[in-house]
C-alpha cells in the first residue's frame, strides 16, 4: 500500500500514471484540486472536473477507483450532487462508535441492485463478513419475553430478522389523555 498526501489533481495523475495501481482510494473528493481552475476547492466546478479526470484515469488504465466523499450529519454526501450523478455506485460506510459491527449500503449501482446491505465486524484482522445477521440480532434475545416479537425487516433482497421491544408497565389510573390548550381552524373556499 502506498500513501500520497496530495491535493493536486495533475500530481496524483502522474503518481498514478508511474505506479500502475490495481486500485486508487481518494479521500476525499472535496479537497482535491485542478489548478487550472479559478473556482474554490469544493465547489461544484472543482468536484465535477476532479471526478470527470478520475474516471477518465479509472477507464483508460482499467484501474478500480473509489472516490470517498465527505458526509452531513444527516447521513447524505456533503456539497454538490454533482458527484452522486457522476459515478456508476454510491456506496455508504455506517456504523457506530460504540460497537464493532459496521454496514455497507448500495443506494446507486448502474451495474446491479441497490438498497442492498452487507453486514462486517472489526476484528484486530480488520473487517470481516457476518454470514448470518439475523443470528447476530436475535443473540441476546429472551425467549418469551414480554413485549418482545420478532419480525422480518427486508433490506434490498435481504430478509432480516430482528427483535422490536416495547416497554410496559401497569398503570393504576384512567386512559392519559392529551389537553389541547388552543386550537385553530382554517377553511378555504375554492
Amino acid at each position: 500500500m502506498y500513501l500520497y498526501p496530495e491535493t493536486d489533481m495533475p500530481s496524483i495523475q502522474q503518481a498514478i500514471d508511474d505506479m500502475h495501481p490495481d486500485y486508487v482510494v481518494i479521500d476525499s473528493v472535496q479537497t482535491m484540486n485542478v489548478p487550472d481552475m479559478n473556482s474554490a476547492v469544493g465547489s461544484v466546478g472543482q468536484i465535477r472536473e476532479v471526478t470527470a479526470e478520475l474516471m477518465r484515469i479509472a477507464k483508460t488504465n482499467t484501474i478500480t477507483i473509489f472516490i470517498v466523499g465527505h458526509v452531513t450529519k444527516e447521513g447524505a454526501i456533503a456539497g454538490p450532487k454533482i458527484l452522486e450523478h457522476m459515478v456508476d455506485t454510491v456506496l455508504y460506510f455506517e456504523g457506530d462508535m460504540h460497537h464493532t459491527f459496521r454496514i455497507l449500503r448500495s443506494v446507486k449501482n448502474r451495474f446491479g441492485p441497490t438498497n442492498e446491505i452487507g453486514i462486517f465486524e472489526m476484528h484486530q484482522t480488520g473487517l470481516e463478513e457476518v454470514a448470518n445477521p439475523s443470528e447476530l440480532f436475535l443473540d441476546e434475545r429472551l425467549a418469551g419475553a414480554s413485549g418482545s416479537a420478532v419480525v422480518v425487516s427486508m433490506e434490498g433482497t435481504r430478509p432480516i430478522l430482528v427483535e422490536i421491544q416495547a416497554l410496559m408497565t401497569r398503570r393504576n389510573t384512567a386512559t392519559p389523555s392529551a389537553p389541547v390548550a388552543a386550537s385553530t381552524t382554517t377553511a378555504s373556499a375554492c
